[in-house]
């Protein structure tokens, strides 16, 4: 029976918009435990939408499955990681291949104006086009690993479509600025910034319709400039000389289309992220009188140092050979160093054994399994401690057994050390850390510092120093500091109750593609051991597949219980996945890559350390203008970082 009135019922259909939606959600829903899940239902959906959206367009003819973000989750719906992972994207991303042909064909057809809005899609459909080619893009490149080319050109189609896309410029600026590998590519994310900037001026400005068209198609001019990353001509153009900061007083008073359409807003509201970015990049180009306007527009008062952001590069820099730099004592040590450090940090060269060396690079090289299988870049702080003296599982607790030797010689507190605490890094060129204190679960209950946290560089040449500073918390704004380069093999140390972080790479990668790998072990007189049940990354978790001195009785039933759901724990070097006082049920296999010497730390062979200075800072903090930060009550969030 028809229903009432005669009409019929109209079957559910799923629209672009729903696909987009769809993808946001398993984006957002996305965890260690289910991975590749989410990830191949985000890529789904959105490559649905682009398709959906391409035919409405007239530019490609639909070639995926309207609801195939539906029934893609299928292929690993268990979340599984590493090899298996890896292998699951792979139909997701080979559908992206059809997307290109309507790729290629794109043009400008979006602007603001104030019917700007996911809703109307079927008469503009152009704006969640490069919506979701944005959302593409974001995602790929958070993928283990990365896939930055295609990154790159979905995040060009969104600014393709929308030539002033203020997210969708920005996200190509950042993701040009993370990849630096050339001046071509810091010179394009420059122009990028500084046409995001004009456009957030205009839109305080813009009554509506009116000039939005001008507006448009000025900036539609400037991105042809930055094509295929060759963009040059940084500070020519709009914002040249103070970075176009002299027009942003506009900005405070509002115009109709920032009140009346939502859109609009949040490409305004987007300003403060890309003056931060703008910043950055003037700051570690030397630039100080251009980062200045840029920096009080953001409300900073103070700013890391010129010799800290524009840190004098390592003079060691050289084409050798990483094993025969590796074993070149430092040019600095053979000199006079800079007085007091000692009490503060030290360096060594040489640290490790070869042997050793070489199990933790290949272990943590790019595209491991230990960075895949904790969705590494897409979680927060992990790490694993273990009591010194316990049974050695693993090749990183022969390792922290050397390295707590090279400490206690140059830092005889170490001694009284009864745990050591990891973790590791896997960064491109220009990726920092802010500045902080190493505590126990990130200073949660209150700061607790280790007696000496140690960064064994396992590459060289690539990324920025590490800096050591005497400022202590609540303590007074450091008046100098130390900088320790990278260099293959070369161990880190300092005091852990000092403020500490790693300076981005300046300028263009020196070895393009290659990434700043360490290991970090802090040692602690007394530290408490995390151990999970929900499977997800944490601070202070046992090794998989043990259960340390250090947990307590609930630890151990955890233990207990996860083993027996996996049926028990192998050994480290088996082929069988490992759960343990962890969580993780059987998901970990990265401890295989990671075999300890069954001779012990000892029978990885010997090495000749050799120590190095690092290099003196006389300054760490000072004013926006360049003036000297005088001690006394600074706020510390009105110090710019810029990481």
């Amino acid at each position: 029976m028809a229903p009432p009135k005669g009409k019929a019922k109209r079957a559910s259909v799923v629209t672009p918009l729903v696909l987009y939606r769809r993808a946001l959600t398993a984006i957002k829903g996305w965890s260690p435990t289910n991975n590749t899940a989410a990830d191949v239902e985000a890529i789904s959906a959105l490559t649905a939408c682009c398709a959906a959206l391409q035919a409405k367009l007239g530019l490609a003819a639909a070639t995926a499955s309207p609801d195939a973000g539906a029934t893609a989750v299928a292929a690993n719906s268990d979340g599984s990681s590493s090899g298996a992972a890896a292998a699951g994207l792979e139909p997701a991303l080979a559908g992206l291949e059809g997307l290109e042909k309507g790729m290629a064909s794109y043009g400008a057809c979006v602007k603001h104006n104030l019917d700007l809005d996911f809703e109307d899609w079927e008469d503009e459909p152009g704006f969640l086009l490069a919506c979701a080619h944005l959302e593409l893009g974001r995602l790929l490149g958070r993928t283990c690993p990365p896939r930055g080319t295609t990154e790159l050109a979905h995040l060009r189609a969104a600014v393709a479509l929308f030539p002033g896309f203020v997210a969708g410029r920005h996200a190509l600026a950042q993701a040009l600025l993370a990849r630096g590998d050339a001046q071509s590519d810091l010179d394009a994310a420059e122009q990028l910034l500084r046409s995001c900037l004009a456009t957030c001026r205009r839109l305080a400005a813009a009554t509506g319709e009116a000039g939005e068209a001008e507006m448009e198609e000025e900036e539609a001019g400037k991105g042809r400039g930055e094509g295929g990353g060759e963009g040059g001509g940084g500070g020519q153009g709009e914002g040249q000389g103070e970075a176009g900061e002299e027009g942003r007083e506009e900005e405070g008073q509002g115009g109709l289309l920032l009140e009346a359409n939502a859109a609009c807003r949040r490409e305004w509201e987007a300003a403060a992220g890309v003056r931060r970015s703008l910043a950055m990049l003037l700051c570690q180009a030397g630039r100080d009188r251009e980062a200045a306007p840029v920096l009080r527009a953001l409300d900073f008062t103070h700013r890391l140092a010129r010799p800290v952001l524009h840190y004098p590069l390592d003079p060691l820099l050289s084409t050798a050979s990483p094993s025969t730099s590796a074993a070149t004592p430092s040019a600095a040590a053979s000199g006079p160093g800079p007085h007091g450090h000692e009490r503060y940090c030290a360096a060594v060269d040489c640290a490790l054994p070869p042997a050793l060396l070489g199990v933790l690079r290949a272990a943590l090289a790019p595209g491991s399994r230990y960075w895949a299988q904790h969705g590494y870049g897409r979680v927060g702080y992990f790490s694993y401690m273990h009591e010194l003296g316990s049974p050695h599982l693993s090749a990183v607790h022969d390792a922290a057994v050397l390295l707590h030797r090279l400490a206690a010689a140059r830092f005889p507190a170490v001694r009284e050390a009864k745990y050591a605490e990891w973790w590791a890094h896997c960064r491109r060129h220009p990726s920092g850390h802010q500045l902080h204190f190493d505590s126990d679960d990130e200073g949660a209950g209150g700061v607790r510092n280790p007696v000496v946290s140690s960064v064994i560089y396992l590459t060289g040449e690539v990324g920025g120093p590490t800096l050591v500073t005497p400022q202590t918390l609540g303590g007074p704004l450091a008046d100098r500091g130390w900088l320790i380069h990278p260099r293959q093999n070369r161990l880190a140390m300092f005091d852990g109750s000092f403020l500490h972080g790693v300076i981005p790479g300046r300028g263009a990668s020196p070895h393009p593609a290659q990434h700043r790998i360490t290991l970090m072990v802090a040692f602690w007189r007394d530290i408490q051991c995390r151990p999970r049940t929900d499977g997800l990354p944490g601070p202070s978790q046992p090794f998989p597949g043990s259960a340390p001195a250090a947990c307590d009785a609930a630890a151990a039933s955890a233990t207990a219980t996860s083993a027996t759901a996996v049926g028990g724990a192998t050994a480290v070097g088996g082929a069988t996945a490992v759960g343990g006082a962890d969580g993780t049920a059987g998901r970990y296999t990265w401890m295989s890559d990671l075999p300890p010497h069954p001779e012990g730390p000892d029978g990885w062979g010997s090495t000749n350390p050799v120590d190095a200075l690092p290099t003196p800072i006389p300054r760490v903090w000072e004013c926006v203008d360049g003036g000297e930060a005088q001690p006394g009550a600074v706020q510390y969030d009105a110090c710019f970082q810029g990481f």
